[in-house]
């Protein structure tokens, strides 16, 4: 309270020296409240009167920091306290200090016996190592061996491939196979196409195998209400009976391992497509759809894909 009140004499001190060099002596000084005037004094006689008040207040706020606020028993009772729970922390830290320099010392003895049984382990994994080195030299003396017996066995498989591609180029020479389908071939003699659904695309146009495979499968799917998977296997089926060579069961065969087009099977490897296609022919075999003797050879693949590029 005497600071804000100290604080409201020096403004008022503040606004009495202002007027005072403004107006001068001689004058008066008014004092008004929101238009209303309460009153008025010569400016001097403001200005002394303000001075006076202004240090008594200032000197009474000085002498009451001076002299400090009454101390609190209960204050003195907290600090008490405190500096109790202050020396028993002091002890607890100085028990706490001896155990860990204590707990040092045994971390140091048991680091110190373990770094002694890491190197004894060192000296025995070392010994196990260099046997070990021993042993595996002499592996890989005898594996060198066999795979120079390997390397020779490879040597023979790649003559005897090398024989084989020109037994496959010698038959394609000799014997060149014939299409099963060609574009002008009607849908009737699509074994693939069966009557019913031969009629549904008659009756949208589509007669041949060229008309087929023209138009889109998700389209024809949706005008005869079948599925779009069937229509564009049926169609992969049409185009890869196109090359010469494949029976309709190659067909769906090479259809089941992902050969939909007859480009597809122009780029494919002969040894990769076959083993693809061996796995399929012996689950239709098993299943009765197939012939054991049906089954194609790794030369009718070559043939196939040969053909593809014509």
């Amino acid at each position: 309270m005497l600071g804000f009140l100290t604080l409201v004499a020096i403004l008022n001190l503040f606004n009495a020296i202002i007027q005072l060099n403004l107006n001068g002596n001689g004058t008066t000084a008014y004092f008004r409240i929101f238009e209303v005037t309460l009153g008025s004094l010569d400016i001097q006689a403001y200005f002394w009167i303000s001075t006076i008040i202004t240090f008594m207040v200032f000197t009474a706020t000085v002498f009451s920091i001076y002299r400090g606020v009454p101390t609190d028993p209960q204050v003195l009772q907290r600090i008490a306290k405190v500096e109790e729970n202050l020396a028993v922390n002091t002890n607890m830290i100085e028990n706490t200090q001896i155990g860990f320099f204590r707990k040092l010392e045994e971390n140091e003895k048991a680091n110190e016996e373990t770094f002694r049984k890491i190197n004894i382990n060192l000296e025995e994994t070392r010994k196990q190592v260099s046997d070990n080195l021993a042993g595996h030299k002499n592996t890989l003396i005898n594996i060198e061996k066999e795979t120079e017996k390997n390397a020779e066995a490879v040597k023979k498989q790649a003559t005897e491939l090398t024989n084989l591609k020109k037994k496959i180029e010698k038959l394609e020479k000799e014997t060149p196979p014939k299409a099963k389908l060609t574009s002008l071939t009607a849908l009737k003699g699509f074994k693939g196409i069966r009557p019913r659904l031969a009629t549904k695309l008659n009756d949208l146009n589509i007669a041949t195998i060229s008309e087929l495979l023209s138009i889109d499968s998700a389209s024809i799917a949706e005008k005869i209400s079948e599925s779009p998977e069937k229509i564009a296997n049926i169609q992969a089926a049409a185009q890869l009976l196109m090359v010469p060579g494949i029976e309709e069961k190659h067909a769906e065969l090479l259809v089941r391992a992902g050969i939909t087009s007859r480009r597809e099977l122009a780029n494919q490897d002969p040894v990769q497509l076959y083993r693809a296609i061996f796995g399929i022919a012996k689950t239709f075999v098993d299943e009765r759809k197939m012939a054991p003797n049906k089954i194609p050879t790794i030369e009718d693949v070559s043939t196939w894909i040969n053909q593809a590029h014509l």
